[in-house]
């Protein structure tokens, strides 16, 4: 009875020893499980972003007297024309009105307007104000250009992406940079924004159904989103002397084990 049971805890050990070796750098299953349960709680409300100094604006101004509105608009003809062309969105920008670092824009025939701090709606109701005095019931189309947010670290396709719409939320940005990978660390994902000259860092667990209510669900322009990796991929990237030491060690006590059994 002895022997059959220091056999059978020589089995067990083997068996424990290779599991840890081919489990090396593994990822468990609940950690690839993005949002594991949704809590009922108040969800983040979207709110219009401001315009920031650097930001690019499209602004365009209609009348019923086209002619009259024509010197209130940077698009000449044939750059309206242009806008067909594939670099429609390059155009645009050279087009487009930065804003200067005291948070102004220089409009035509207006002149200096400021417009940091303000939402989109606000910008086009202060320029049709300023317009009644030149133009009759004239109506102001103001978007963002290079409204973008960055996604860097364990997602499939890092990168800076260019958005139509400024309402994005956290998980669509990640969900534009192809997912998150296997080895990204889900419970502690980077949120970096620049708010009134400062930046300020946010940590959200992706896990949790508490990122539907994060101060940071909805992006503004200029986010950053960096997805850190988690300890198997650390541990995949480890020193190749430290790996090798690893590997080799695990393989040695199998052959101990081996031995030990069969002789």
């Amino acid at each position: 009875m002895t022997a059959f049971v220091l056999e059978h805890l020589r089995c067990r050990l083997l068996l424990l020893w290779v599991a840890a070796l081919l489990g090396h750098g593994c990822v468990a299953r609940k950690d690839l499980i993005t949002i594991q349960d949704t809590p009922a709680q108040q969800a983040a409300q979207w709110m219009e972003p401001a315009v920031q100094p650097g930001d690019i604006l499209h602004i365009v101004v209609y009348s019923a007297d086209a002619e009259a509105a024509a010197p209130f608009n940077l698009q000449t003809a044939m750059a309206s024309n242009a806008l067909t062309a594939p670099h429609q969105h390059t155009l645009e920008m050279f087009m487009g009105y930065l804003v200067s670092g005291d948070g102004t824009i220089d409009f035509p025939v207006l002149g200096t307007v400021a417009v940091a701090g303000l939402t989109v709606p606000q910008v086009r109701d202060t320029l049709e104000r300023r317009l009644q005095t030149y133009l009759r019931e004239a109506v102001v189309s103001v978007r963002f250009i290079n409204f973008r947010i960055t996604v860097l670290g364990e997602v499939n396709q890092p990168g800076t992406y260019t958005i139509s719409s400024p309402r994005i939320t956290l998980l669509e940005a990640i969900g534009r940079a192809g997912d998150l990978s296997p080895y990204a660390n889900r419970t502690n994902v980077l949120h970096i924004r620049e708010q009134n000259g400062q930046r300020i860092y946010t940590r959200v667990n992706l896990q949790t159904g508490e990122v539907f209510a994060s101060s940071v669900y909805y992006l503004q322009q200029n986010d950053i989103i960096y997805v850190e990796p988690n300890r198997a991929k650390i541990a995949a990237v480890a020193d190749p002397a430290t790996r090798a030491i690893t590997y080799t060690t695990g393989v040695l006590s199998v052959i101990t084990l081996l031995i030990a059994l069969f002789r």
